[in-house]
């Protein structure tokens, strides 16, 4: 494996388990924040999505 994969599955990776972070905080599973906040979910749902779709581009095989 090349340096950029490596790179890119590891950028990947922080943005999917940060997104789901971020989703779960948002809708007030993890933390001790009340107030559960849409924003928060949305932008945590987006930013895992992000990192999965990354994740596909780096370890797709070249033709």
């Amino acid at each position: 494996m090349s340096a950029k994969r490596i790179v890119g599955g590891l950028i990947a990776l922080a943005m999917l388990l940060g997104g789901g972070f971020l989703a779960l905080a948002g809708m007030g599973y993890v933390g001790k924040s009340s107030g559960a906040s849409t924003s928060w979910s949305v932008i945590g749902g987006l930013l895992a999505g992000l990192g999965v779709a990354l994740a596909i581009t780096v370890f797709q095989r070249r033709h």
